[in-house]
């Protein structure tokens, strides 16, 4: 269900940017759903190619929640920090990719994907609270 839920997010944030990001176009809500399903296959291989960052980051954490009174705290909003740079960065690549193999998904520039990238990061935070 969280799959179902996460696909119907992605389409609705996706959606309402094509209505009031200029330069980020989609045709219809079919559309959005076949953007966010494919946008969603190559976030999980670009997730997995970054994975070795994502290990890197654990560990480093790990090395710094030793540190007495804000280490922990220091940890937890670095490997979060570092979580969601990693998504919004894929992101912005993984939105030009799919941009290459939908003709109903049309975005003017890079800037437009790194703009609503971020945007979906921002979205994709509050899915788990669903």
């Amino acid at each position: 269900m969280g799959l179902i839920t996460q696909l119907l997010v992605s389409s609705i944030v996706m959606l309402v940017l094509s209505k009031i990001l200029p330069g980020f176009e989609i045709k219809d809500f079919k559309t959005s759903i076949l953007v966010a399903l494919l946008f969603g296959v190559c976030m999980v291989f670009g997730m997995a190619l970054a994975s070795p960052l994502s290990f890197l980051a654990e560990t480093i954490a790990k090395i710094v929640s030793y540190i007495p009174l804000i280490g922990e705290m220091l940890a937890g909003l670095g490997l979060s920090l570092v979580r969601f740079l990693l998504n919004f960065i894929i992101g912005s690549i993984m939105l030009c990719i799919t941009d290459k193999f939908l003709d109903g998904f049309k975005m003017r520039s890079f800037a437009v994907g790194i703009v609503a990238a971020f945007i979906i990061s921002i979205a994709g935070c509050f899915v788990p609270m669903f």
